[in-house]
């Protein structure tokens, strides 16, 4: 009696097809529901308890429908109601607001007229107001964690792939908006094989907006402050969609980046703890003077090929003064050390990079990216050291000199097939390395050793020359073919070989008064070392649907290494066989919800320092011998993430999980010489070795669209293995991190962050007895910046930070800086700018590289200098057309 009838009908276009997402409103004498049809067109409705009822049928370009009907109490399946396609013609309507944030896929799209900028804003500060962005000092660019290393413009790559060239050239006002893609097996194209969710990198690509495609941009920049520091740099540059010239200089001594493609590091940076990113200090140690010299030239060739060419040089002088305290400890033995050093570096480094990127008529795809660099080295280190034992005291001078010349050459060559077949490839790649190193070196070391019984003293001395060349070739070759089967799946088969050979020639003489008079046969090596893996596997993937994506594999590598000493009959061989499973399974939750799982085997070889069968005993305190019979580590990892967005609220959040299982480990194994302050450290490979990484962040507006808030933390735990005096030992260190930001803009006047992090780094040993360090750092933070009128602004950066736990009482210091600068713009379109600005008023950045490490039975902490107060007054001019 008090049933109520259901309403079900579908709604189709003229020739029949379903119409998906067609608003369908019902209206009764007492109530009114909606409902929207699915991708077959059908919608389902309840009625109530009425008979009579109107329904209208609404979809953007088509003409609206309505209809009446009589009901029973029985359930109805209505007839099929037919929408025509018509044209409206909408009057012009305001836009209060951009959708700032779009997800599709693995890309994430920021609408930059969605966010308020000042007039003039380069993309560095552009990205500080955009959500899940972190500007470190040196230009380093993160987003949610993620070093983004490389750039593209319009999908080009721009400049070499320099991601400073474009935060500090580009204004805000010329983009549309920007895009984070998420690269896997370190590949931005489509043409390899199944992806591998672990092999992850971040781009950053770049939209202009139509009328901006064509950019003349340059600048110039030179100042000069307090403790005679000094700033200067100029750039040219013309972008035409994809066809580039650029030619930058800089040269400074604030450990300052203006571009990267011509670092040392060829243009990679180390990814940067959460403590680091959002502070105000400069995070180099020393003091770097840096002057460097770059262009880049592409063209276009035919329709879709681009040719690519740049070079660099770059000459850096590094200073670093610091002092350090290891204490290690044996069963009935504790050896300490204090020392302080200086460290004096240059590098004069070329680098030339060839790059082509074709795809030809038939649609097939070739790409070439060739490397040459050429780094000539020198470095001086002397050391002052202080050893003692139980009763045993050591006080010595270490002076170590080295010449080097590092020429550098690489090639990886891909070929991709193209087939009409969807979902068919073969890709074939190849890569070739070669890495020469001469190095010549004299070592000259005296230490005094007495006994705390005993004043009296005897003298060691250790002066070698070291004549050394190294010869290190790498070669890979891989082919992968991709074939459908059925309807939503495919299979891979992929075959993978690894050639590397080193060839090293270590000579020894001893030395004094500045000549050589015989050689050390103990100590001089003529070593030839060789590694071969052969990699064949297959893959499968399953597709079902848009929210399923499962793969799983099967490899088998066999390896073999072999080393000689040359002249030596003996051989040193390992040959084994590894059995290679992956797996990946990614499940999206809902369009902005996804989590992905994935496991999957690696082997690494050791190094040539872990594998040469001579004595080194460069520094005479800590003699390394190498272990020739050591096998490659096989690591087993797992990796989980879980991902969601909210678009229109501009919300993220991620968490993942990560566990490393590695198989013959690699580890140190210690002992030291008997009634010394010397220790023996050799190599060898032991079982149990683990660590999981579990991390988050959120990002999200705080309140209102003014606010943004980030909350980041995670925990990591490290299982180490060592062998002291022949006895496995075990440390256990967990690293807990939290962080929060807040920041605040207010239109055009105010911006504004707050920072506050927090650290726990627990490590505990049973050497010999159960020991533990926790060592806790706390910081905070608050930098803002005023804009007066519209062409001066002022700001100041102001942070704390607390450390605690630490063993040796210089590492347990607080440090309070603070910045501050004024600037002004002036001439047509603001395009010159005086900036006067302050470093560290209350200079308490000079020793505040503070690094430790615990493992083993090494307890090991240092501070180093860095970049201290100084006042600096600087022009910069910027052309743009």
């Amino acid at each position: 009696m008090y049933a109520q009838t259901k309403i079900t009908g579908a709604v189709r276009d003229t020739v029949g097809n379903p119409i998906k997402d067609v608003i369908v409103r019902l209206y009764t004498e007492s109530d009114t529901s909606i409902s929207i049809t699915n991708a077959l067109g059908i919608y389902r409705l309840p009625a109530g308890r009425s008979t009579q009822v109107r329904l209208s049928y609404n979809m953007l370009g088509y003409l609206s429908e309505q209809m009446s009907y009589q009901l029973d109490n029985n359930d109805v399946v209505l007839p099929d109601v037919i929408l025509k396609k018509v044209a409206y013609q909408i009057q012009d309507v305001p836009v209060t607001r951009v959708v700032p944030m779009v997800v599709n896929g693995d890309t994430i799209q920021y609408n930059l007229e969605a966010f308020t900028f000042h007039k003039q804003t380069l993309l560095e500060d552009g990205l500080k107001k955009i959500p899940g962005f972190q500007i470190s000092r040196d230009g380093s660019v993160y987003y949610n964690g993620y070093n983004i290393k490389k750039v593209k413009v319009n999908n080009t790559e721009f400049f070499g792939g320099d991601i400073i060239t474009a935060t500090k050239n580009l204004p805000v006002e010329y983009i549309n908006n920007i895009q984070l893609i998420e690269l896997t097996n370190k590949n931005d194209g489509a043409e390899t094989g199944i992806l591998d969710l672990q092999e992850k990198e971040k781009l950053l690509n770049i939209n202009l907006k139509e009328d901006r495609k064509i950019l003349h941009f340059g600048q110039l920049t030179f100042g000069g402050g307090t403790n005679q520091r000094y700033l200067g740099s100029f750039g040219i540059n013309r972008f035409n969609d994809g066809n580039e010239l650029s030619l930058l200089g800089s040269f400074n001594n604030t450990n300052t980046n203006l571009f990267s493609y011509g670092d040392i590091a060829g243009g990679r940076r180390s990814s940067s703890s959460v403590l680091e990113v959002g502070e105000f200090i400069d995070p180099e140690d020393g003091i770097n003077t840096t002057s460097s010299l770059g262009f880049n030239l592409a063209r276009k060739v035919g329709k879709q090929s681009r040719f690519n060419s740049s070079y660099s040089f770059i000459n850096k002088q590094t200073d670093i003064s610091g002092f350090s305290g290891m204490r290690s400890t044996y069963i009935g033995n504790v050896i300490t050390k204090d020392e302080d050093y200086i460290e004096q570096h240059e590098d004069n480094l070329h680098r030339l990079r060839l790059f082509f990127d074709g795809k030809f008529e038939n649609k097939d795809v070739l790409k070439i990216d060739g490397n040459v660099t050429y780094n000539i080295r020198s470095i001086f280190i002397n050391k002052e050291s202080v050893l003692s034992n139980s009763n045993l005291i050591n006080m010595g001078t270490n002076k170590d000199s080295a010449n080097q010349v590092i020429p550098i050459a690489d090639i990886e060559v891909l070929y991709s097939k193209y087939f009409k077949k969807k979902d068919r490839k073969l890709v074939a790649q190849a890569s070739a390395k070669t890495n020469n190193l001469k190095n010549r070196e004299f070592v000259d070391e005296i230490y005094s050793v007495y006994s705390k019984f005993d004043p009296e003293y005897t003298d060691e001395l250790n002066h070698q020359f070291i004549d050394q060349h190294n010869r290190n070739h790498a070669n890979n070759i891989s082919v992968s073919y991709v074939e459908p089967f059925f309807s939503h799946s495919v299979f891979e088969f992929r075959y993978e070989h690894d050639y590397n050979f080193i060839d090293a020639q270590r000579y020894v003489y001893n030395w004094m008064n500045g000549t050589t008079t015989y050689i050390i046969d103990s100590l001089t090596v003529d070593y030839g070392y060789r590694f071969n893996s052969n990699k064949i596997g297959i893959l499968y993937q399953f597709i079902p649907n848009k929210k399923v994506k499962f793969n799983i594999g099967f490899a088998v590598q066999p390896i073999a290494m072999e080393g000689k000493v040359l002249n030596d009959t003996l051989s040193y061989n390992y040959d084994n066989i590894n059995l290679v499973p992956t797996s990946n399974f990614n499940y999206k939750l809902s369009n902005n919800v996804d989590f992905q799982i994935s496991y999957r085997g690696r082997n690494n070889q050791p190094s040539f320092l872990q594998i040469v069968p001579v004595v080194n005993n460069t520094n005479s305190r800590n003699v390394v011998i190498g272990n020739p019979e050591l096998k490659a580590e096989f690591g087993h990892g797992l990796v989980t993430t879980l991902r969601a967005y909210i678009p229109v609220k501009m919300q993220y959040f991620e968490t993942s999980f990560a566990y490393n299982y590695v198989k013959d480990k690699i580890v140190t194994d210690k002992k030291p010489v008997e009634n010394t302050t010397i220790q023996q450290t050799t190599f060898r490979n032991a079982q149990g070795y683990y660590d999981y990484k579990f991390n988050y962040i959120f990002n999200t507006p705080f309140v209102t669209d003014n606010w943004m808030m980030e909350l980041a933390g995670g925990l990591d735990y490290y299982n180490n293995l060592s062998f002291i005096e022949d006895r496995e030992r075990k440390t256990k260190q967990y690293v807990f991190n939290q962080s929060l930001q807040l920041k605040y803009s207010l239109n055009n006047y105010i911006e504004s962050v707050f920072n506050a992090n927090y650290s726990r780094n627990k490590a505990s040993y049973d050497i010999p007895f159960r020991t533990t360090i926790n060592v806790e750092t706390l910081f905070m933070g608050l930098g803002a910046r005023g804009y007066v009128k519209d062409n001066f602004s002022l700001g100041f950066e102001m942070s704390q930070r607390y450390n605690e736990g630490y063993i040796n009482k210089f590492m347990n210091v607080n440090q309070t800086m603070m910045n501050a600068f004024m600037e002004y713009t002036f001439l047509h379109n603001r395009t010159a700018m005086l900036r006067l600005q302050a470093y560290d008023l209350f200079d308490q950045n000079t020793q505040m590289g503070i690094y430790s490490e615990y493992i083993g039975n090494d307890v090991f902490e240092e501070r180093k200098n860095r970049l201290g107060r100084y006042f600096m007054l600087s022009l910069n001019i910027r052309l743009q057309k």
